[in-house]
């Protein structure tokens, strides 16, 4: 019996001591916490205990030896952890990884399954051998920090691309500086564009030619009605804005590609100015993949007037393309950097003119908040309808720079924005259809486009004012990004005897505006701009405008031939046999002709909203 008790109080005994080694840690963490506490007399501690009466020698012993191995291990706290000092270093541990917001592009997601212990003791310890020898206290915690918390945090999730400034002062990018409603799945978006133009040249068909953004005078228009957004589901992205009013009918006259094959594909496309779904990977700051109708920056200048400092472009935006039909890849190697190739049908084409694709890319690089560079190419595309062996190329760059930024005074804000593109055309199939980059080389007509543009703007009284001035030079011989008037209703398909774009043919042009715009919201801009256009051939609408007597839009007359001058149709390109068809050999007293002018002065105002 006396052996089954002393059997039992050993077992007691030796529980009692495991039980004391694995709280040594945590009392050593309470003692540490204030300077009175600190066990910094290991032996006077344990000479205080006195041994419970009753037990034999062995037990004694026993006892003894737990007290000396108390009094070892505050020695090592003492020595491992001593006040004042920083803790011995940890293994890092993995910290687990965070999930990201949807459409922030730099955001790393969770993965697809985590541990539910992950960030537990028991997981940390078996990543981090140094933790779990923490139950015997030989690499104690900071104090006051449990091992959980004891894990170095691990690399910082990289920043959504730009994000570290303001860049809503930029020509080209809309001013909102806060979504009017946002959720979880879907950011709408909506835009109004309604203008009054005035021509000095007071068209009496009131019609406009020569630019992607004045098409009517003397007129109330609606320019722009778009609404759609971005959708955002995980990983998953698209977008869509639909498009009425005039630009749904004004832009997509300016592609030719609708000549090849069948299928109306204006008709398809020509109420989306942006219709496109894709992939968002997690690399770097961001991978964006996406498939569709996407906007086209060469020229600076965004497709919605909202976004400009100006309402009309100056030639080199005007003329270039407002969107892409394609692929494009869009990668944020870091927060100040996008590059982005494309890989589309062609220029501003829903479709191929030609057997080649278009190839080109995008660099954006926005090194300080005060300045913006972005560098646009294009190359590859047979963009020319009916010639396969004509190829075209295309540089277009840009700097914008925020020169003074002082909120606090009345003048609070300058910049300006200076654009350059160069471009040409080279090859062709049979005779009068080849041309080239250069000066006539071999007798081939010199088919190219050279222009720049620039623009200064002033904000007041907290960006509630705000002026811009500015204007460009282009020159394109070979007309093969000039504009082509509507005369008679002519697009890029049919072409016009009245303004032919051949080998050969020469434009030269310069322009210039004010700008004045009031803004008491950044949801809207009441907009008063005049300007300038001169050509150095007659291109603007004269007083007598371009539409042909007698015109019925239920009859209408090829715009690809002449029309004569009682208003029928000569069914001839060349005057020769037009002037015959009308009745008047030799003579071109039977032909009509468009009243063209050389220069187009006009005065603008504009109420323009997005939300």
């Amino acid at each position: 019996m006396s052996n089954s008790k002393n059997g039992c109080k050993l077992f007691w005994l030796l529980l009692a001591v495991m039980f004391w080694s694995i709280a040594v840690p945590r009392l050593s963490f309470a003692d540490d916490k204030s300077d009175d506490k600190t066990s910094d007399k290991p032996a006077d501690k344990a000479a205080s205990v006195t041994p419970a009466p009753g037990l034999t020698e062995r037990e004694r012993w026993l006892l003894d030896q737990v007290e000396e191995l108390k009094r070892r291990v505050a020695e090592l706290e003492a020595k491992a952890n001593p006040v004042a000092v920083a803790p011995a270093p940890v293994a890092p541990v993995a910290a687990a990884p965070v999930a990201s917001a949807v459409n922030a592009p730099s955001a790393q997601p969770a993965p697809a399954s985590v541990s539910a212990s992950a960030g537990g003791e028991s997981s940390s310890n078996a990543a981090n051998p140094s933790g779990a020898l923490s139950r015997v206290n030989l690499v104690p915690s900071p104090v006051g920090v449990s091992p959980q918390e004891n894990k170095p945090a691990g690399p910082p999730a990289p920043t959504a691309p730009f994000a570290y400034a303001d860049w809503t002062w930029l020509n080209g990018n809309a001013r909102n500086k806060d979504a009017v409603w946002d959720s979880k799945y879907f950011t709408p978006e909506f835009r109004v564009d309604t203008n009054y133009i005035e021509d000095y040249n007071q068209p009496k068909d009131h019609t406009m030619g020569g630019s992607t953004e004045s098409f009517r005078s003397g007129e109330v228009q609606l320019e722009q009605l778009s609404f759609g957004g971005d959708l955002h589901v995980g990983n998953v992205r698209g977008r869509i804005l639909t498009m009425f009013g005039l630009f749904a009918t004004t832009t997509p006259r300016n592609d030719a590609s609708f000549g090849v094959g069948q299928w109306d594909l204006r008709g398809a496309y020509k109420y989306f100015s942006e219709a496109y779904g894709g992939y968002h990977f997690n690399v770097n700051h961001g991978l964006n993949i996406d498939a569709g109708i996407f906007v086209s920056y060469i020229g600076l200048f965004s497709y919605y007037n909202f976004d400009n400092w100006t309402y009309q472009p100056s030639y080199v935006s005007s003329n270039t393309p407002w969107f892409f039909n394609g692929v494009r890849i869009q990668w944020f190697p870091t927060d100040k950097l996008k590059i982005e190739p494309w890989i589309i049908n062609g220029w501003q084409s829903y479709a191929k003119f030609n057997g080649h694709p278009g190839l080109g890319g995008q660099i954006l690089w926005r090194p300080k908040p005060w300045v913006s560079m972005v560098f646009n190419n294009y190359g590859m595309g047979t963009d020319t309808l009916g010639v396969p062996g004509r190829s075209r190329i295309h540089t277009d760059d840009s700097i914008e720079i925020k020169y003074y930024d002082h909120p606090e005074r009345t003048l609070d804000k300058m910049a300006f924005s200076l654009t350059g593109d160069l471009g040409c055309e080279y090859g062709g199939n049979g005779p009068g259809t080849v041309v080239s980059c250069h000066n006539n080389s071999k007798g081939h007509p010199k088919q190219s486009f050279a222009g720049w543009m620039l623009y200064n703007r002033w904000w007041f009284d907290k960006d509630l004012f705000g002026i811009t001035l500015g204007g460009g030079v282009l020159d394109n011989p070979g007309r093969y990004l000039t504009l082509l008037p509507p005369i008679n209703g002519a697009d890029a398909v049919s072409g016009s005897p009245y303004f032919p774009a051949s080998p050969g043919s020469v434009y030269k042009a310069y322009d210039g505006t004010v700008t004045f715009d009031w803004m008491p919201s950044q949801y809207i801009t009441f907009r008063f701009e005049t300007g300038y256009r001169h050509a150095n051939v007659p291109y603007f609408s004269g007083r007598q405008g371009i539409t042909p007597p007698n015109n019925n839009p239920s009859f209408p007359t090829n715009p690809a031939n002449f029309v004569c001058a009682s208003g029928a149709s000569s069914g001839a390109s060349d005057l020769p046999t037009a002037e015959t068809n009308c009745g008047t050999p030799g003579n071109a007293a039977g032909v009509w002709f468009p009243d063209l002018r050389k220069g187009q002065a006009n005065n603008t105002i504009s109420i323009m909203v997005k939300f």
